[in-house]
């Protein structure tokens, strides 16, 4: 059996700490400096001859999720780097975007001498310098552009989760090649020409190139069992690839399968090829897996998720791990990390998390104790033991190159991790106390506590993140008190809030586990208007076409605005606000005990979920795969989940909210979403599967306000993807009896007395105003939304709640320049926000609204 020894082991050169996200991407240049991707939206270029000082790079408006390193061009002569992001965009960058220091600018690709990477002073935690502009944007793909390769002859070849592969050539699209039925995950370029692709639809593509500028799919691969994640070439001989099906297989040129690499116990995101010696891996298992003569030979455990790997012309290999941290690995003695650095990494791995599903069967009273089971070595690299040291239990590995057994994390009990108790896990998160909360809306709430936080404060991000009126801070606040046995402490009242127009001091869910030592859980203050989410609008929807034929010449003798007037922060909004928090276990046990209540009554037996047919099992389903937000770009639901979906529709209207909350972050899904699209194209004359029909006619017919609300939060959160986006609008402009009766409802409301339904009403009218800025509309159509704006804004009285149709307002003003309110209307407005006491961080946009009207 193949065995690593001490001389040919990789062992940690560098801990690379900025970026305050997930490092989703990673490549090295010619030149040896390392190029990180993030979810942070930043590029970061890290120069190992100086002791890899980064510059940072911002050219995209979402996370990064791809970076290529490039050879010159006759166009660019000095590219050298291409990125991909969820902004569909792909920026090619310059070196003059980020010079090398001059004083360190060798080209030493061998860097055999450095040793100041051992230094172990952090300077690149510190915040980068700040790089240039990328020289070109290459536009055309429809979603994320999620890999990047080159062909043998320099062009950049670009795959898409529209299903696309586009080939580019001097910033023009010379062809797009279709065929695949799923997200394109990787793509490269072979030495014969020929283009491979790999896809969520479990298949690898070989394209042939038959002309200049056009391919065909030759041939296509399909031994993989789930969606194939990465490829990578190998000289002479073909080209491997890797699978969420946990296998690594190695292919000929042609296509002929001539080996499997099994050892990852989960998805594996992208493989490379070290020449002369073999393969690494990489995956969801935590580990980077280095392989010779088909044997798993090194195991290197990270303290997360390991996204992408790259191999340097030095030899070295480079990781970009979830905890927002780049790891340079080494064989070469001379560049291995100072012995505080390793410790400090190793004490990071400890102090990691593992799901005891993920070790296997634990049983405490069976475990070895950690002083003896850990004595006798290891038989082979990455060899794992589970152990007893007191009360807990440890996962320890074997590692060959240190020659010792190394604690990577404590193992908990998968399901008592997920129960409420003194200690438990949300969101990823540990927290001393995770509570039930139900606010008396017919929907129960989690919150996690640590006994070190004002429970003021904790309250205060619940509600802002649940979208929750600023009345429930104290009861919920005094619910964590009791809860936690706090009775007889005293607590500051008044603790600084979030806001939820800017975002700051704003919980963002998930955050936590960032392990960068940054404890970095909110989001920064300049990320405005980011509540309940932010989503960044493709460009391609700007069909701004001037033709103003419906701009009525009563609004033109009012036109003396000063159309020079600054934007501020948050006027002209050019993001949709979206409703994202999910709380699926609550939701399922709600759902069962309807079912139940439905099965039990044969006048609605026929409409409760059947066991027999496993529609319990396909909403548990549904439910899951929503939770995995990280894969919605390849997961999808199934014709009969979506029978589930309006089965549940036609329950009983005190019991449907159920539902109608699933679909509220069900249509965030891109595949439900286009689906549901295709639904009420193919339904148009029924409501049966019309998801548009159901919805209007609550909207129009309910008397519970839940239902009422939750539809306005699904309308909301469609606007994240076209075509339903399109489709939505389209039917809502033509029914101009929607918006009456949506107006309606809510003039029926005491003011004030349902700050859930004024917030789905808002954030609804404030996404239509981002629309309109892409999308012209009849100015009619306008007056009405602004129209009902005006009410919310003379109604309400909370400041923030008010803000969203301010900012909605200053948003349609700034773009339709020749429209104005009529004159009772602007003069009800701005005596409405005269008695309103905003937030100082506000003052410019009311003051700017104020100049518009």
């Amino acid at each position: 059996m193949a065995t690593t020894n001490n001389n040919t082991a990789y062992k940690l050169s560098k801990s690379l700490h900025g970026h305050s996200k997930d490092v989703r991407s990673v490549c090295v240049l010619s030149d040896g400096r390392i190029v990180t991707g993030s979810r942070d939206h930043s590029i970061r270029v890290w120069d190992p001859l100086n002791n890899y000082s980064s510059i940072e790079l911002h050219g995209h408006t979402h996370f990064v999720g791809t970076v290529v390193s490039l050879p010159p061009s006759l166009l660019l002569a000095e590219r050298a780097l291409a990125s991909g992001g969820n902004d569909k965009v792909i920026c090619v960058w310059e070196k003059s975007a980020f010079p090398r220091d001059s004083s360190n600018n060798n080209n030493n690709n061998n860097n055999n001498n450095n040793n100041n990477n051992n230094n172990n002073n952090n300077n690149n935690s510190k915040k980068g310098n700040e790089g240039g502009a990328p020289s070109l944007m290459l536009l055309g793909h429809n979603d994320s552009v999620s890999t990047l390769g080159v062909t043998n002859d320099g062009l950049i070849i670009s795959g898409s989760w529209d299903k696309t592969i586009k080939v580019w050539e001097n910033g023009e699209c010379l062809t797009t090649l279709s065929g695949h039925e799923a997200s394109i995950w990787s793509v490269i370029g072979l030495q014969n020409g020929n283009i491979i692709s790999a896809s969520a639809d479990k298949t690898i593509k070989i394209w042939g190139k038959n002309g200049k500028g056009n391919y065909s799919a030759i041939k296509t691969l399909r031994k993989h069992k789930d969606c194939v994640r990465g490829l990578a070439i190998i000289p002479d001989l073909g080209f491997a690839s890797c699978s969420n099906d946990g296998i690594v297989f190695i292919w000929t040129v042609d296509g002929e399968l001539i080996q499997e690499l099994s050892g990852h116990s989960s998805f594996v995101y992208a493989v490379i090829n070290i020449p002369n010696f073999g393969f690494a891996s990489v995956g969801e298992d935590r580990t980077l897996r280095i392989w010779k003569d088909g044997e798993n030979v090194q195991t290197l455990t990270h303290p997360s998720g390991v996204w992408d790997l790259s191999y340097s012309p030095n030899g070295d290999i480079v990781t970009g791990c979830a905890d927002g941290v780049g790891y340079v690995w080494t064989r070469n003695e001379k560049r291995f990390a100072a012995q505080e650095e390793v410790q400090q990494y190793q004490d990071n791995l400890a102090a990691q998390t593992i799901m005891s599903d993920n070790v296997g069967d634990i049983k405490m009273n069976e475990l070895q104790d950690v002083n003896e089971a850990l004595i006798a070595d290891g038989t082979k690299d990455g060899e794992l033991k589970v152990v007893k040291n007191g009360k807990i239990a440890e996962a320890h590995q074997w590692s060959v190159s240190e020659g010792k057994w190394i604690k990577i994390g404590e193992v908990v009990d998968a399901n008592a991790a997920s129960r409420n108790s003194s200690k438990g896990v949300l969101n990823g998160r540990e927290y001393d106390y995770i509570f039930d909360v139900d606010v008396g809306d017919g929907v129960m709430y989690k919150i996690g506590y640590d006994l070190t936080e004002n429970p003021y404060t904790v309250a205060q991000d619940f509600i802002l993140k649940n979208d929750l009126g600023q009345e429930f801070l104290d009861q919920v606040a005094q619910f964590i008190i009791k809860n936690s046995g706090q009775d007889t402490m005293t607590f500051e009242a008044t603790p600084n809030q979030g806001d939820p127009l800017t975002g700051s001091s704003r919980y963002i869910p998930g955050s936590s586990n960032n392990n960068n030592n940054n404890n970095n859980n909110y989001s920064s203050p300049s990320d405005s208007f980011t509540v309940p989410s932010r989503y960044i609008p493709d460009s391609s929807n700007n069909n701004n076409n001037n033709n103003n034929n419906n701009n009525n010449n009563n609004n033109n003798n009012n036109n003396n605005r000063d159309f020079n007037i600054k934007p501020t922060s948050l006027i002209p909004q050019a993001t949709y606000t979206l409703f994202e928090q999910a709380n699926s276990e609550s939701l399922l046990v709600k759902a069962l005990e309807f079912n139940e209540q439905l099965s039990s009554n044969p006048d609605t037996k026929s409409i409760s979920l059947d066991e027999d047919e496993q529609e319990i099992s396909l909403l548990k389903g549904i439910l899951a795969t929503l939770k995995e937000t990280s894969r919605y770009h390849s997961s999808s639901f199934s014709d009969n989940q979506y029978k589930v979906i309006f089965k549940m529709l036609t329950w009983p209207a005190d019991k449907v909210y159920t539902i109608l909350d699933v679909i509220r972050v069900m249509v965030l899904h891109p595949g439900a979403s286009k689906t549901f699209e295709s639904m009420v194209i193919e339904n148009r004359a029924s409501s049966r599967y019309n998801l548009l029909v159901i919805l209007f006619k609550i909207v129009q017919e309910s008397t519970i306000m839940n239902n009422q609300m939750l539809a306005l939060k699904i309308f909301s959160n469609m606007f994240r993807h076209e075509p339903l986006r399109t489709l939505l609008t389209q039917r809502l402009f033509s029914n101009p009896q929607i918006l009456e009766s949506i107006k309606s409802t809510y003039q029926k409301l005491t003011p004030n007395s349902n700050k859930s339904y004024s917030t789905a009403l808002s954030t609804f009218l404030l996404n239509v105003s981002v629309y309109s800025q892409y999308n012209q509309i009849n100015t009619e159509i306008v007056n009405k939304y602004v129209e009902c704006m005006s009410l919310v804004i003379s109604t309400e009285s909370d400041p923030d709640l008010i803000m969203r149709c301010i900012c909605g307002l200053g948003t349609i003003l700034m773009t339709y320049k020749d429209y104005r309110p009529s004159g009772s209307i602007s003069t009800s407005i701005k005596n409405s926000i005269s008695k309103v006491t905003f937030s100082d961080k506000f003052t410019d946009s009311v003051n700017l609204l104020t100049k518009l009207l």
